[in-house]
C-alpha cells in the first residue's frame, strides 16, 4: 500500500485525510507531547496501522501496532498445505517409511538395537553413565 503521507519542506503542512497528508520531513521538539491519532486503523500488507500527527507542526507518521489477522491466517494456511504435502508424499520431499529406514541401516551394515520388551529403537541409543548419589 502506498502511503498517503507526502514529506515536503517546501509546502505548508496540510491534512486532507484520507486522501493526502503533507508533512514536514523531520519531527520537531513539540512532536513528543502533541501527537494525536487521526483517522481509522488500516492495513498495509500484513500489519495494522493508524496515522499520528503533531497538532503543532503537522509532522505525521504511520504507527504499526499489530499483525493483520487475515495475513496471519493466510500464512498459516500455506504452512498447513506444505505440511500436508510433505506427509502425503505429494511434495518435493517424501517421508521415508520405517521399512525404508531399516533397509538403509541394514545396507550400511548396522543392526537396530532391541529394547528389553523386544521392540526396535528407530535410532541407536547411547548408554548413559549412572549419576553418582551423595552418600
Amino acid at each position: 500500500m502506498d502511503s498517503i503521507i507526502e514529506y515536503r519542506d517546501d509546502q505548508a503542512p496540510a491534512s486532507n485525510y484520507p486522501l493526502r497528508i503533507v508533512s514536514p520531513t523531520g519531527p520537531s521538539a513539540c512532536c513528543m507531547d502533541h501527537m494525536e491519532r487521526i483517522g481509522h486503523p488500516a492495513f498495509d500488507a500484513s500489519w495494522r496501522f493508524f496515522y499520528k500527527r503533531c497538532r503543532i507542526c503537522g509532522y505525521t507518521v504511520r504507527c504499526f501496532y499489530a499483525p493483520s489477522l487475515t495475513a496471519v491466517l493466510a500464512s498459516a494456511k500455506e504452512i498447513r498445505i506444505t505440511l500436508a504435502e510433505m506427509n502425503l508424499g505429494t511434495g518435493k520431499r517424501k517421508r521415508r517409511t520405517q521399512a525404508e529406514i531399516e533397509e538403509e541401516i541394514a545396507a550400511a551394515g548396522g543392526r537396530l538395537p532391541r529394547a528389553k520388551n523386544g521392540h526396535r529403537f528407530p535410532i541407536p541409543m547411547r548408554h548413559h553413565k549412572p549419576v553418582p548419589t551423595a552418600a
